[in-house]
């Protein structure tokens, strides 16, 4: 018994058993057969049998499976049959649904054709009153320039009514001045470009003639359009706008070419104009200044009120005059004379503001204030200063002769100093300068006799004229017995600053030598006293050797010196 190979598609097994026939089967143990020749044949025979049945089986097994593809071909051609049948029927379907289809689009054309029956209709209808409505004048012209049909304000122009149409358009006579009208036409046709002109009529009035190809709907081109368009009165206004242009124009160059800065901003928004005196005192172009809050911008404050108060102002009473303080786009900070006016233009309210820059006047104004206060100040102390000078002079002085002479000198060193003070506007003297301008007298003979140091130090003005006093007193004691009273006589004046407790120390030597001896004098004079006291917190030593004197002078000046 075996397997049979089956190639059915039902997928049942099936089996093979044979049966064959034979002798008798010894159950003996193997090794007990009999080993002769009858055993031997009843094997072959038993073998060629088997082969014969396998052949056999072989053969019915291939007869089946040819006998199974043949079932299987005729089961696919009934399927193919079945198929065609059932697309058949389909295609029938399909034809009775397209009929069904072919007659709703038949409908569908149909109702479309009547909506584009209506729509033509109701085209012509809208033609005709947009004809009859237009303010412009339009002719329609044939390919001959014949008169197809024109607007009520065609018959203004031309000597036409509706029983002309169809007659050429050379026949009529027209108020403009266009004599090329007719060319212009027919060159329209034939280059298929507009034509445009504007063009003035015998009575006066403008218009603007457009002559347009007439093209119908399958784009073919039948004609040529007019359109006459009356623009007389734009004319005029166009005419009154340059004028009125011009003006602004030379107006607004005005503006920006003037010195004065004059800018306008919304009232209730930013700036919208800036001219070029505005960015030169500002410092803000025109693009950095428009479209910002002028009170942001310029961080206005209005002296003794506010930015809001005068507004308020400026609303009620249309105007606003007064100062106002601004700062430019560096920091510094303008004293402003401001002029505002309100005007209302186009709805919107509008601030014209001019200003001037008042603040160098305001600063010499304090200026002068200050230096005539100083100048009274100094008057009086000057006067103090000269009769104290006469006053001990005159005590100290043997003869009128001796007093005129001290007091003239004396005088004259004030003067000089004084001098010196009058042209740094008296904000102080140069200490060399004014050694110079007091020692010139004594040495104008011969200026090296004296040495004086180049080291710049300015003394303020309540110190210059004490100095100039000192100076002239030294330089009166070395010609009388100092160092000037000899050929040979040398004075060496040097200075040196140093600190001392965050302050500054002068310290200044008048070094006196190849002059003769000096003796110390018991007698003091009021000169004597002017070198010691007359420098306010000075400290001052003063030294007698054989060659000369030497005057040491230690004063604080002040830090802003």
């Amino acid at each position: 018994m075996k397997p049979a190979d089956d190639h059915d598609d039902h997928g049942s097994g099936t089996a093979v058993v044979l049966f064959i026939e034979g002798e008798a089967v010894d159950l003996a143990i193997e090794g007990s057969f009999p080993k002769n020749g009858a055993a031997s044949e009843t094997v072959a025979r038993l073998r060629e049998e088997l082969q014969q049945t396998q052949a056999q089986l072989r053969t019915t097994r291939e007869e089946s499976d040819g006998a199974n593809e043949e079932l299987r071909a005729a089961n696919e051609e009934l399927q193919s049959i079945n198929e065609e049948y059932r697309s058949t029927s389909e295609e029938l379907e399909t034809s009775k649904e397209e009929l069904q289809s072919i007659n709703e689009e038949l409908q569908t054309v149909n109702s479309e054709l009547k909506l584009k029956l209506e729509a033509v209709s109701r085209a012509h209808s809208d033609l005709q009153n947009l004809m009859a409505a237009t303010d412009f004048g339009a002719l329609f012209l044939g390919s001959s320039l014949r008169i197809k049909r024109f607007t009520r304000q065609v018959t203004e122009l031309f000597s036409i009514t509706p029983s002309d149409e169809g007659r050429p358009i050379s026949d009529f006579a027209h108020q403009l001045e266009y004599e090329s009208l007719v060319s212009d036409a027919r060159a329209v046709i034939s280059n298929l470009a507009p034509i445009q002109h504007e063009i003035r009529s015998r009575d006066e009035r403008w218009y603007v003639v457009r002559l347009r190809p007439y093209r119908t709907v399958d784009d073919k081109i039948d004609g040529v359009v007019l359109t006459f368009v009356d623009t007389t009165d734009r004319r005029h206004a166009e005419d009154a706008l340059k004028v009125s242009e011009r003006r602004l124009y030379q107006q607004t160059q005005l503006v920006d070419l003037s010195r004065d800065p004059i800018f306008t901003w919304d009232f209730d928004g930013t700036i919208i104009e800036w001219n070029r005196g505005s960015e030169q005192l500002y410092g803000y172009s025109r693009d950095e200044a428009i479209g910002k809050r002028k009170d942001l911008l310029l961080g206005t404050i209005v002296p003794g009120s506010s930015f809001a108060e005068l507004r308020t102002k400026l609303l009620g009473e249309g105007h606003w005059n007064g100062e106002l303080n601004d700062r430019t786009k560096d920091g510094r900070q303008l004293i402003i004379e401001s002029r505002i006016i309100l005007e209302t233009i186009d709805g919107r309210r509008l601030a014209l503001e001019s200003t001037r820059d008042v603040t160098e006047r305001k600063a010499w104004d304090e200026q002068q204030k200050l230096l005539l206060g100083e100048l009274t100040h100094r008057v009086k102390n000057t006067l103090t200063v000269v009769q104290s000078i006469a006053h001990q002079t005159r005590r100290y002085s043997k003869s009128y002769d001796e007093f005129t002479d001290r007091l003239d000198g004396r005088l004259t060193a004030l003067s000089k100093a004084h001098s010196l003070l009058v042209d740094s506007d008296w904000k102080g003297a140069d200490l060399a300068s004014l050694a110079r301008t007091q020692l010139e007298p004594y040495i104008a003979d011969n200026p090296s006799r004296v040495r004086i140091a180049d080291e710049p130090v300015s003394l303020p003005s309540d110190l210059a004229t004490p100095f100039g006093l000192v100076f002239h007193e030294l330089a009166t004691n070395a010609t009388k017995c100092g160092a000037f009273s000899r050929q040979a006589g040398i004075v060496d004046l040097s200075w040196t600053l140093h600190k001392r407790d965050k302050d500054r120390l002068l310290t200044l030597v008048w070094r006196e030598s190849g002059g003769p001896p000096i003796a110390v004098s018991n007698v003091t004079g009021f000169g004597t006293i002017l070198i010691e006291r007359a420098i306010p917190n000075a400290m001052v030593r003063r030294e007698f050797g054989s060659d000369g004197m030497v005057c040491t002078i230690d004063v604080p000046l002040p830090k802003t010196s």
